[in-house]
């Protein structure tokens, strides 16, 4: 007989527990906890009627919300610097998203939960305070479509909504998956012990701060993303697929002990999806509205609490769902790099995101979504063979992974710009020393102040097009990019 000592992290209160374990009786018990305790058809049956309601209703308010947006003149105007579209375009799609999202909550407190239990809800209970941060981000995206705010009062609201679902509890101790084994590792390798007050205060501040850092940088995940027709719709639409195919692994094998937190976590993924689905298309390229910021920045949330609430389980599912994020985090984290490699402000926007690389190689918008779709997929099958392996091994794969992908990003050009610097002698006495078709994708073509030709005189017809001075951009000089 084995005695081990291990660290409870359930609930509120951390306690230390005494396991005496037979070593014949090892190989039983992890087989008999692998079975499942539900189908799928048990789990997702009692619950797709939340889609149908949030595809409905996204996909009837979407031409609604197009026709207020033009009657009250929300609507994008082209820059010519960074926005592919050449036509105005109207916003607000982003309220018919959540009211989708809004109605899939709402229908499932008509459904029975997938176990009816003694001295237990017959339906899913909705935690309200996921609806009011949802809200907030909402309003912080609307706001910013039709007046403007500036990225720190965005972040600052952002902070809010995680604060928010931290009061209620969400996520307060979801840092204990990955600390749980890493006290014990102390305590028995180390001969360190870790107190139950000293490791619940640890857990609190961990998780805490891990609650607002998730929810910040997938709503601004999701923002960067939406450049293109269909594209940020398009790939939270898979992400949501993959992410309730973990919900529904996590309630097959829940055995009925959190099984209102098993239930919410498939609504709100299936509500996710159908509503974004019931927007794609009428936002798929040629686009006739926009989610805006009001969309983006509410889908990240959305992805940001399905992810925190599968974190409270395993460190495992923490890095599945990661993994399927991942086309998005990639993409923020090369722009961060780009930016500070180049010395420019995080905040400032450019063309050079995955999907502008793409459309600057050569690719048509279509191309460019439809291959952003495909990687989508890609991470999602990933992250989803993850479930299937040890946490060790996952954490493995995952290194590799977006080491590898980093690594290749740097190699390909997509985090140091290579500026060109030309004179007015040289725009306007002769061509640029090489053919535009032959000049390196994420090439800068800068030219000094004092050298700038006459607005409205084209440089090479067809093939440059004048920067506007966009307000987010830095004061470092204007920028002519490929067109």
């Amino acid at each position: 007989m084995n005695r081990h000592r291990r660290i409870d992290f359930r609930g509120s209160s951390i306690k230390t527990v005494f396991l005496l374990v037979d070593k014949p009786m090892v190989t039983p018990l992890l087989t008999e906890s692998l079975k499942p305790v539900f189908t799928v058809d048990d789990v997702l049956s009692p619950y797709i009627y939340v889609f149908y309601a949030s595809f409905i209703v996204a996909f009837l308010f979407t031409p609604i919300m197009r026709l207020v947006a033009l009657y009250y003149g929300v609507i994008d105007q082209p820059d010519r610097l960074r926005k592919i579209h050449t036509k105005p375009v109207a916003y607000l799609g982003g309220i018919a998203v959540f009211l989708g999202w809004v109605a899939g909550l709402a229908i499932s407190q008509v459904l029975h939960i997938h176990l009816t239990q003694p001295n237990h809800a017959q339906h899913v209970i909705v935690r309200m305070s996921i609806v009011l941060a949802g809200a907030l981000i909402l309003c912080l995206g609307l706001w910013d479509d039709i007046r403007g705010l500036k990225p720190w009062i965005k972040i600052c609201g952002q902070v809010g909504a995680a604060l928010i679902l931290l009061g209620d509890g969400i996520g307060s101790h979801c840092a204990a998956s990955a600390l749980g084994p890493l006290f014990i590792r102390m305590d028995i390798v180390m001969g360190i012990t870790v107190s139950p007050v000293l490791a619940e205060y640890i857990t609190v501040i961990l998780s805490g701060a891990m609650v607002i850092a998730v929810v910040v940088g997938c709503c601004n995940a999701t923002n960067l993303m939406d450049g293109l027709d269909g594209l940020c719709g398009g790939v939270t639409a898979v992400i949501a697929a993959g992410f309730l195919f973990l919900a529904v692994n996590l309630a097959m094998y829940g055995s009925g002990k959190q099984i209102n937190i098993d239930g919410l976590r498939v609504v709100l993924a299936l509500s996710l999806m159908g509503a974004v689905l019931g927007f794609i298309p009428y936002n798929f390229n040629p686009a006739s509205i926009f989610m805006g910021d009001t969309g983006s920045m509410f889908l990240g949330f959305s992805l940001a609490t399905l992810v925190i609430m599968m974190t409270q389980d395993n460190l495992k599912w923490f890095l599945a769902a990661m993994v399927m994020f991942a086309l998005p985090i990639l993409d923020t984290t090369l722009a961060f790099a780009r930016r500070y490699v180049n010395k420019r402000p995080f905040f400032s926007a450019d063309r050079s995101h995955f999907h502008h690389q793409l459309v600057s190689r050569g690719f048509t918008v279509k191309q460019t979504v439809m291959i952003s779709y495909g990687l989508s997929v890609f991470f999602v099958l990933l992250g989803a063979s993850i479930v299937f392996m040890r946490t060790r091994y996952s954490v493995a794969v995952y290194l590799v992974v977006f080491g590898s992908i980093i690594v290749a990003a740097y190699k390909m050009g997509m985090i140091h710009e290579k500026p060109r610097i030309v004179t007015r002698r040289q725009l306007g006495v002769s061509p640029l020393p090489q053919p535009m078709a032959q000049v390196e994708a994420n090439t800068v073509l800068e030219v000094r102040e004092d050298d700038i030709p006459t607005q409205g005189t084209p440089l090479i017809p067809g093939t440059l097009e004048h920067a506007s001075q966009s307000p987010s951009t830095d004061n470092a000089g204007p920028h002519f990019h490929r067109a």
